[in-house]
Order: structure tokens, then C-alpha cells, then sequence
């Protein structure tokens, strides 16, 4: 069985996780049971989408050093189980949607079909130079935090809200795909899978990418700075600020040599601290809402 939990990745979407937990307690909490088994279905839908882009790359993942190690492109798992799998939890995901909160059925739709896209044939968005990062700017940033705000009742009305809020997600989650990007160039390029870093190089990905974190981080400051968020806020950001350093000094490592271990490190650094930075923040959110009522 722990061969399945490994074909799940569930470390690769660890930030679309606390997307969909952010937009669920932002504007509105809803009732616990319901949170939990939407959370749970988001959960499944993540896990089919990460199975199936692997059953479609089981051939190119074998000339990528990390991934030829996946339970799918090593053989562990056949690829007919790895379509009975990824289809299981698909069905069993909508089911359980279907139960808790079908207003939020649509979104879920919508995300599995443009995840769907995005690995398989004909559509194959993956090899489209940058529809590539897009497409993973919308599907892990922007559509988690927009399920998670679809459990409350408050979706339409705060929808320049949710747009500010998700904006930085989606620059986020568009960088780090380039920086993943560059990290699959020698494995990308071999196999022809043309994605925004093998059409353009890798210097131009990481740069690209950097600019995308630039943006993000200093977002808040520039909605301060509209009234969009009170200046009290910010304090957040000062807090995590610290955490960040050990992930700027990763980066401008792969600046520096844009190689695949340098790729690695950054993304284990980023993971480390990342996982810190998000509970401080959900903490830091309920407890202002707590304080509201």
C-alpha cells in the first residue's frame, strides 16, 4: 500500500493545501465536518491528478534522475493500476463533494478537467511554453484558494477579495513551477517536452521565476499601501520575513548554477521553512477571527 501513498506525492502539494485551508477560513469558517471532508476530496482529486500526470510521463520520468525513482516509472505500480487508482479516487472525491457541499461541485470539475489537460493527449498543456506555469499558477494557486473560499456563502460577494488574496498564491505556485521546470530540464529537453524553460533556457526560467516571488512578497505591502489591508497586518509579514532568508540564499544558488541538485536543495529548504511560514499564518488568521467575534 505505501507504494500508492508514494505515487500520491503528497509532498509535491503541500502549498496547494494550505491554498484551499486559506480560502476556507479567510472570510467565513464553515462547520468543522464539512470542511474536513471537502478537505478530504480535495485531498483525492490532488492525488489523481499527480498519479495521472505519471502514468503519462512513466517514459520520460526514467531519464529524470529523482522521478525514475516514482513507484510508476519504476515499475512498482502497473499502469493499468495506475489509471484504476487515479479514476478510484476521481470518483470517490466528486461522491464525497457531492454529500458535503455540492455548490462547490463545479469548482472541483473544473479543477480536475484543467489538471487533466494539462498531462494528457491531445491538450498536453505541460509542453506549451508558458501555458505551462500558468496553467499550474491557476490550478495549485488560484482554484485551491477559491474551493477553500467556495465552502462559506460569501463566494460572489467577496470576489475582488478573493482575487487580491489570490493573486500572490498564483505568482508563487508560477515560479515554482519554472523553478521545478529547470530542475527537469536535462529530462524535458531529451524527451522533447517543450516547456517554458527548455524553449528559452534555464537562466531565463530562474530570473523569470524570481521576478514572480518579487512580485508575491511584496504584495501585501503594495495593498497596504492602496487601503486594500490595514497596515496592521503587515506585522504578519515581518514575523515571516526571517523564514525566508534560507530560501532566498537556495535561490540565488540555482542563480548562480541552475543545476538539478541546486533545484533540490531549494525545494527541500523551501518545504522546511515553508510548512513553519504556513502554520504561523493560518495560526495568525484564526486567531484574528477569534478576537473578531
Amino acid at each position: 500500500m505505501f507504494r500508492y501513498f508514494e505515487a500520491a506525492r503528497v509532498g509535491s502539494w503541500l502549498g496547494w493545501i494550505f491554498n484551499f485551508g486559506f480560502g476556507s477560513i479567510l472570510f467565513c469558517v464553515s462547520p468543522f465536518e464539512i470542511t474536513a471532508i471537502v478537505f478530504f476530496a480535495f485531498a483525492l482529486a490532488t492525488a489523481s491528478v499527480f498519479v495521472l500526470n505519471q502514468y503519462f510521463d512513466r517514459e520520460a520520468d526514467l531519464e529524470n534522475e529523482v522521478k525514475s525513482r516514482l513507484p510508476v516509472a519504476s515499475g512498482r505500480i502497473t499502469p493499468r493500476r495506475t489509471l484504476i487508482f487515479s479514476f478510484l479516487m476521481v470518483i470517490s472525491c466528486l461522491i464525497l463533494v457531492f454529500m458535503a457541499n455540492v455548490h462547490v461541485l463545479p469548482l472541483f470539475i473544473i479543477y480536475l478537467g484543467l489538471w487533466t489537460a494539462y498531462s494528457t493527449p491531445p491538450f498536453r498543456l505541460k509542453s506549451v511554453p508558458v501555458a505551462d506555469f500558468v496553467i499550474s499558477g491557476i490550478g495549485a494557486g488560484f482554484l485551491p484558494f477559491l474551493m477553500g473560499c467556495g465552502l462559506t456563502d460569501k463566494l460572489i460577494a467577496n470576489i475582488s477579495s478573493i482575487m487580491l488574496g489570490a493573486m500572490p498564491l498564483m505568482l508563487i505556485h508560477c515560479g515554482g513551477h519554472i523553478i521545478q521546470a529547470v530542475g527537469d530540464y536535462e529530462a524535458d529537453l531529451k524527451t522533447g517536452v517543450q516547456t517554458f524553460v527548455v524553449r528559452y533556457g534555464r537562466k531565463m526560467g530562474v530570473i523569470v521565476a524570481g521576478f514572480m516571488f518579487l512580485a508575491a512578497g511584496f504584495s501585501p505591502f503594495a495593498y497596504s499601501a492602496l487601503g486594500l489591508l490595514p497596515y496592521k497586518h503587515l506585522f504578519l509579514f515581518s514575523i515571516l520575513f526571517p523564514l525566508t532568508v534560507p530560501i532566498i540564499m537556495r535561490y540565488a544558488d540555482v542563480l548562480k548554477n541552475p543545476s538539478t541538485k541546486n533545484v533540490i536543495n531549494m525545494q527541500k529548504t523551501t518545504r522546511e521553512y515553508g510548512i513553519i511560514g504556513v502554520t504561523v499564518m493560518l495560526a495568525y488568521i484564526l486567531l484574528t477571527k477569534i478576537a473578531s467575534l
